[in-house]
């Protein structure tokens, strides 16, 4: 088991948002760097893996707890697979920076969040994605 594999199965839930985040703005990067090379094929992948991503997340919201925090979540999570699945068509790297844009401001009001509960799993109640990181 590498140190990935470890991160992800002892995270907090909420330390696996964290991760999903910080993979999803990483995997754009990458597939950026695969369109401007002409690798449609990994460029695509990559998109492929960020949309799987934006939908894990998507999934893991607790509409009935997280009222109208999550109803907007749900929403922004929509928009961003909807545009990444037109950025994937396209290969549009401006549709993927206004993806990327949403996820950093996503990704750094979660950290601030995490701070201000805690960031323990038993004070931030969301259900563990169950997404696989490593790929």
């Amino acid at each position: 088991m590498d140190y990935m594999e470890q991160m992800v199965l002892t995270a907090s839930p909420a330390k696996l948002i964290e991760l999903l985040l910080q993979k999803a703005i990483s995997v754009i990067d990458e597939a950026k760097n695969f369109i401007d090379s002409k690798d449609y094929n990994n460029a695509n992948a990559k998109i492929v893996r960020a949309q799987d991503i934006i939908m894990e997340l998507n999934l893991s919201l607790d509409m009935e707890k997280g009222g109208e925090i999550a109803k907007n979540l749900r929403a922004l999570y929509n928009y961003m697979y909807r545009t990444l699945v037109e950025a994937n068509i396209k290969k549009d790297k401006k549709m993927l920076d206004d993806v990327k844009v949403l996820l950093e401001d996503l990704l750094s009001t979660w950290r601030e969040a995490m701070k201000l509960a805690g960031s323990t799993a038993s004070q931030i109640d969301v259900n563990k994605p169950k997404i696989n990181l490593t790929y």
